[in-house]
């Protein structure tokens, strides 16, 4: 690491933006490489970060950060540092994944696929920089999980959950066009009284309507996740059930059966139901046979995210660090004016500081 401190802003809109960064607080941290301060907006405002906040644009201009670390699609043009994008997701299936917004000026990619993507791009732009470094949220999962049996097994013991059995955990994505959630709840419904036991984590953004009608449905083999971080639960969980959301390549990594319901792409990296009277039987293969969609699970990884040594918020730093020491960044070429949408996020920044 270089010697000098160098000064960090991570801007979240989203609360499930929170388990993305702090994995790299935890790293600056614990090799005392820097400053870190957090500006939080839109929906993300209603939750307390885990360090010292900034409230208003003035507060982040006397901060002068060197780089603004976004998981998001937005970030001010006119706060100081180096603006880094390190995405919320990892997967590239949204629609927009690959726009280029002329407002980032470092890409922290997940993977060959993703790198070769947004290194074509950097080519046809040149006013953006590419550096492969794996997604920071993930890093907790191989930092500590091997060594975290005993606290998983309070955890399940916290839920009231029997360790003998198979726990499922089903987290949908929330987009009305992609989400799981209406047509498999009258299929839960039927299932309370299988011999599994079943853990949901919704999407913050789902529809609250379809929440309650899934709360509903609490019972002793049937319970809610109402934290914001699924890590801890991917790990106690034997499959997982999902759609769309990249949390299903997020648990590809703990390498488990993945059951998705009308997945969009790469389709055979678990059983991919169309129907969801097929639920049940895909639930009963998995647990059966574990391993049977393994091969496909490590080439969807080797594509994605091939690291598995919990190093990410390490290299996300580092390059950031080089990047400055380095003054690359100088050299690239004027990004595009972008009038309407820079004044678009101004105003949204005052509309937050004012809330």
């Amino acid at each position: 690491m270089k010697s000098r401190q160098y000064k960090y802003l991570f801007f979240i809109t989203k609360p499930y933006s929170f388990p993305v960064l702090e994995p790299i607080q935890e790293f600056i941290e614990k090799n005392k490489s820097g400053t870190v301060c957090w500006f939080t907006a839109s929906n993300a405002r209603k939750y307390k970060p885990p360090g010292r906040e900034l409230h208003s644009s003035s507060e982040v201009m006397n901060f002068n950060p060197d780089a603004v670390i976004v998981p998001g699609n937005i970030v001010p043009d006119f706060w100081p540092g180096l603006k880094v994008q390190i995405f919320h997701g990892l997967d590239d299936e949204p629609k927009g994944f690959y726009r280029i917004t002329g407002f980032f000026d470092l890409y922290c990619t997940f993977g060959p696929n993703t790198t070769d993507r947004f290194n074509h791009l950097a080519k046809r732009h040149k006013n953006f920089l590419v550096r492969e470094t794996g997604w920071p949220k993930l890093d907790p999962l191989f930092l500590n999980g091997s060594s975290d049996e005993l606290t998983q097994q309070q955890m399940t013991e916290n839920l009231g959950f029997d360790p003998r059995k198979p726990i499922i955990l089903y987290a949908p994505t929330f987009p009305p066009k992609y989400t799981s959630a209406p047509d498999l709840l009258p299929v839960f419904f039927k299932l309370r009284k299988v011999p599994y036991q079943f853990l949901i984590k919704f999407h913050t953004l789902l529809d609250q309507n379809i929440q309650q009608q899934y709360r509903a449905l609490k019972s002793q083999n049937i319970k809610v996740v109402e934290d914001i971080n699924i890590l801890p639960y991917l790990q106690i969980a034997d499959v997982l059930i999902t759609d769309t959301s990249s949390v299903a390549y997020e648990y590809l990594v703990l390498d488990k059966p993945v059951i998705t319901y009308r997945a969009i792409a790469r389709k055979d990296k678990g059983i991919n139901i169309q129907s969801a009277d097929d639920l049940q039987g895909a639930i009963e293969q998995s647990l059966a046979d574990p391993e049977e969609y393994s091969q496909n699970r490590r080439h969807c990884l080797d594509e994605i995210h091939p690291y598995i040594d919990g190093k990410s918020s390490s290299r996300v730093i580092e390059s950031i660090e080089d990047i400055l020491t380095s003054s690359i960044h100088k050299k690239l070429k004027a990004k595009p004016r972008n009038y309407v949408r820079k004044w678009q996020i101004r105003r949204l920044i005052k509309k937050w500081e004012r809330e």
